[in-house]
């Protein structure tokens, strides 16, 4: 009697281990799928029309505090590569072009090789002209404000501006709001 009780208490025991082990897996099965799918809707850039340009051109700017006040010490500002594209990712959501407009996306390091953080304003330091029109200078339409660069690192960041889907050349200029700027003459095949 005794063995025969035992028997039935282990066979219960492991038929309810088996249910939970297969409960699991299928909690896991389901959240993995999950997961997969909804990094493909929010990261997905298949409809992405995308044409770039590399410049790897390098510029130093002093940085500001965390009051927005100059200190001493500078940040280099690296402009890797410009992007003409129909798609930008913004907070994890993609925002799609309309009404004939295209975003030109400029890609930018920001490295601060000081011992403590450093922050700079990317958007005020990148103007834009479109066409022939070097009169009408754009501020760009996305951006990060105050950008906050960890000491002895390297930061990456954009800034980017909506521009009509025909427009092929244009003119970056980098420098301070009150200063001397540089040039950037971009030429886009389509």
């Amino acid at each position: 009697m005794f063995k025969n009780g035992w028997k039935k208490k282990l066979t219960e025991y492991l038929k309810r281990k088996k249910r939970f082990l297969i409960g699991i897996i299928v909690v896991l099965v389901i959240f993995g799928y999950l997961n997969i799918s909804s990094r493909k809707t929010s990261g997905s850039t298949n409809g992405a029309k995308t044409v770039t340009v590399n410049i790897d051109r390098n510029f130093e700017f002093p940085a500001l505090n965390n009051q927005g006040k100059q200190v001493t010490d500078n940040i280099k500002f690296r402009i890797k590569g410009v992007e003409k594209t129909n798609q930008v990712l913004v907070k994890d959501q993609i925002f799609t072009a309309k009404n004939n407009k295209l975003f030109l996306i400029v890609n930018i390091d920001l490295r601060n090789d000081a011992t403590f953080p450093l922050n700079i304003l990317p958007g005020d330091l990148v103007r834009l002209s479109i066409e022939n029109d070097r009169d009408t200078r754009y501020a760009p339409d996305l951006h990060n404000n105050l950008v906050s660069v960890a000491a002895i690192s390297t930061k990456i960041d954009r800034v980017g501006f909506v521009i009509p889907d025909t427009s092929k050349n244009f003119v970056l200029y980098i420098g301070q709001i009150e200063g001397d700027k540089q040039e950037i003459s971009l030429n886009f095949p389509s």
